[in-house]
């Protein structure tokens, strides 16, 4: 056999044995990392996927296929932001702001921190804003009064999950993909976290115990 042939052989192997070594791994998160963490599975990716299909056909008819800005609420939007442009059938350009409100630690702190507004141009556009969820409601209704003065054509909202909690506003909002209890727990994966960490794991996920990940 000539040589040169042999190596492109060996190289082209070794090419496609890496490949799909790279799609097992992206289609099975490693969870291994924290294998000393229980966890429970709650929400999988082919659900998220079949619920964003849904919403995104929803959204066409909604918007008459006009042309949307999609709003994402960083960093807990991210993964269903990307799966939400790419599912989406019409014109859509992408925008990113950033809210606080929970430390590194975990602890909440109380008053809400937005940033990025100043920078988007929404006027006289269809606003779409993204987030992960909608618990208590202050940081989604807070953050669409922020863009609501940036005077676009419309403004609402989507988000990947909604809890079913008592709320103090009046606020909703107008595409949810999920529904959860209030006791169902803390939730990690896709885009939610805790202490900055799961957030790229594609299942969502109920945390069983957060005192054995306290010292992350």
């Amino acid at each position: 056999m000539d040589m040169n042939r042999f190596i492109v052989g060996v190289l082209l192997f070794t090419s496609i044995s890496l490949s799909q070594k790279a799609l097992a791994n992206r289609e099975n998160p490693p969870m291994s990392v924290y294998s000393s963490v229980e966890v429970d599975p709650f929400i999988t990716y082919e659900e998220i996927k079949e619920r964003i299909n849904q919403v995104a056909a929803q959204l066409a008819i909604d918007y008459e296929s006009q042309e949307i800005v999609l709003v994402m609420i960083m960093k807990g939007a991210l993964c269903l932001a990307v799966d939400l442009i790419r599912a989406i059938s019409f014109p859509c350009t992408i925008e990113y702001m950033q809210t606080s409100s929970y430390g590194m630690k975990g602890e909440y702190r109380g008053g809400l921190e937005i940033k990025g507004v100043e920078a988007l141009d929404l006027e006289s556009k269809n606003v779409l804003l993204v987030d992960d969820i909608f618990d208590s409601g202050n940081t989604l209704s807070q953050v669409h009064q922020a863009l609501a003065k940036k005077n676009p054509k419309s403004l609402k909202s989507l988000v990947l999950v909604s809890r079913n909690v008592p709320r103090d506003i009046d606020y909703r909002p107008d595409y949810v993909l999920f529904n959860i209890e209030e006791e169902d727990g803390f939730i990690v994966g896709c885009g939610f976290d805790y202490k900055e960490h799961y957030r790229g794991l594609k299942d969502v996920y109920l945390l069983k115990d957060l005192q054995a990940v306290s010292d992350f």
